[in-house]
């Protein structure tokens, strides 16, 4: 079973999101860190990482990201 991840990621100049497809936490976690490494062309200086929420992939699954939406 594979599940999409959604973290809210703190760096040193701002907050991101990212969407992890992942069989696990721990690979959704390793596979993050891949994923900022290569989007990011100097290290971002992640103070922060978490985990917002977890869905298992079906036909109808999916995420909102509202940038003024922290749902807290």
């Amino acid at each position: 079973m594979a599940y999409l991840y959604r973290f809210d990621v703190t760096t040193a100049e701002k907050e991101v999101i990212a969407v992890i497809y992942a069989e696990n936490d721990e690979a959704a976690f390793l596979h993050l860190d891949v994923e900022l490494e290569k989007f990011y062309l100097k290290d971002p200086k992640v103070k922060e990482i978490a985990l917002r929420e977890k869905k298992r992939i079906g036909k109808k699954s999916g995420f909102i990201l509202d940038p003024d939406e922290k749902g807290w």
